[in-house]
């Protein structure tokens, strides 16, 4: 189906006079007992929670909604595509995800939202220091869709006590013209969309918001500890701290290297990849890979660090058609065909 078609159904569904909508808010939690070595998806759980809403915010979701699928409907050149760690994350582009994919958050979605498994909370106090995504469920007949977006308990105001002198707000009754105390407690929202939920799919419009709310950006930090474990267990790479250190400042080569862990391109690093490494970064480049004088590859700064996680997720591409040679760290493997079997 068509990118311009998914949106389309999900539009239909909201512009409905008598569509009815619901917030939810999504709060994250460390399951008890959990150790420390523990994988991403057993280490979380996730909590929907109910909240009332009045008609202006009824009509605020559906307006922010509205609008943003529409610029995108308008938009005759949208493609869509299944989600990849890396991809070419062009404009025009939204990604779909299967629900069975997203791991401990499916829970969510499967056994608490869809089947009205969800409790109304009183107060945003009761949220706030978990609050981790919300979401809008937009229904009408039997056809529903959800939104989300990411959120954080920094959206969150309430006046709860910070100290012994707790901290009071006024307001200026206008009926009998006396200042009262007034209980403030505010949620902030902007009109954005990070994916929507329909028919068992995710679709993705903003990456980064999504990898977030499933807890991918984890998952993505958990392989890439893996990668590294696995090439420091070769003991043929020198400064592989350096490696480890800037995964937690560039969220780009934490993710190539999440995608090295899904390809496994790692698991066959050696002396004889490291020499292929060498021919092929001077052949492309012109460039001398740093090696030591028993063979070791070598990272001195983090420009040797880019250059290996190029080579490690097999950068340079030639193309079986055109003979041209291309940089890009997107691609999946593939197997041809045996037309000879």
């Amino acid at each position: 189906m068509s990118a311009k078609r998914k949106l389309t159904e999900a539009l239909e569904i909201i512009e409905k006079d008598a569509v009815s909508v619901k917030l939810y808010m999504i709060t994250r939690h460390i399951k008890d007992g959990i150790k420390k070595t523990a994988k991403v998806i057993d280490t979380y759980s996730f909590q929907a929670c109910t909240v009332d809403l009045s008609k202006d915010l009824n009509e605020f979701f559906v307006g922010i909604t509205k609008k943003q699928i529409i610029r995108m409907v308008k938009d005759d050149y949208y493609e869509v595509e299944k989600y990849a760690v890396i991809g070419d994350d062009l404009e025009n582009k939204i990604y779909t995800y299967a629900l069975n994919n997203a791991l401990s958050f499916s829970d969510v979605i499967i056994n608490q939202m869809l089947k009205g498994n969800c409790p109304n909370i009183a107060s945003l106090s009761e949220i706030k220091n978990d609050l981790w995504a919300y979401s809008i469920r937009f229904n009408h007949g039997d056809k529903t869709v959800y939104t989300f977006r990411k959120a954080s308990k920094g959206k969150v105001a309430t006046d709860e006590p910070r100290t012994k002198l707790e901290r009071i707000s006024a307001l200026f009754d206008t009926d009998d013209a006396e200042l009262k105390v007034a209980i403030k407690e505010t949620i902030s929202f902007d009109d954005k969309l990070d994916c929507l939920y329909s028919n068992e799919e995710f679709l993705i419009l903003r990456k980064k918001g999504f990898e977030q709310i499933v807890g991918l950006e984890e998952e993505f930090a958990e392989v890439a500890a893996s990668v590294i474990g696995t090439i420091a267990k070769t003991e043929l790479v020198e400064g592989i701290e350096l490696l480890e250190a800037a995964i937690k400042e560039k969220r780009s080569l934490l993710k190539t290297l999440s995608n090295i862990g899904k390809k496994g391109t790692h698991n066959t690093f050696d002396s004889n990849e490291i020499n292929k490494m060498k021919e092929a970064l001077y052949a492309i480049e012109g460039r001398e890979l740093k090696l030591s004088v028993d063979g070791k590859l070598v990272l001195e700064n983090a420009d040797d660090v880019i250059c290996f996680v190029k080579l490690l997720n097999d950068y340079y591409k030639q193309g079986v058609v055109s003979g041209k040679y291309y940089g890009t760290n997107s691609g999946q493997i593939i197997a041809p065909v045996d037309n000879n079997a």
